[in-house]
């Protein structure tokens, strides 16, 4: 309701309110006199309550809409965590796999980096090595 009509409604209930003092006790101009003043009372809190309800809903559809927002960003936080999670996920295999094929290519480079050496050596077959013939046991590009 608006302020002036406020205003107006309790000058109103006061001035009847100090009107009773003037009427007999128990009489029916009285009796008609505190009816009118509990009508206008009810109307003032009828519109109290009325403006209070309408604070409280759009109180509670903030409330509600700020809850919706935290969700949301809840959930984008959720999803975000996960993309970066599985990114990490990635990154780690990628580098597992990596150092698995080192270490099958560099094991095999170096065993044919010696056995070309030891071949070399043993070419003319004057001077035989008897560490090229004990690492040509262990030359093999498996694991152990």
């Amino acid at each position: 309701m608006d302020e002036q009509i406020r205003q107006a409604l309790a000058n109103e209930i006061l001035s009847q309110l100090n009107g009773l003092s003037n009427l007999e006790p128990g009489s029916k101009e009285q009796q008609t006199a505190v009816e009118n003043v509990t009508k206008l009372y009810r109307l003032g809190l009828e519109d109290v309550k009325a403006d209070t309800d309408y604070d409280e809903k759009l109180y509670r559809r903030d409330v509600d809409a700020q809850h919706e927002q935290d969700e949301l960003d809840r959930q984008a936080r959720e999803e975000q965590f996960k993309k970066d999670q599985l990114a990490e996920q990635t990154k780690d295999r990628y580098f597992k796999l990596g150092v698995e094929v080192a270490g099958i290519v560099l094991p095999l480079i170096f065993y044919a980096t010696w056995m070309k050496r030891g071949f070399e050596f043993e070419e003319t077959g004057t001077y035989t090595s008897t560490t090229f013939r004990g690492l040509f046991n262990r030359f093999r590009p498996t694991k152990k």
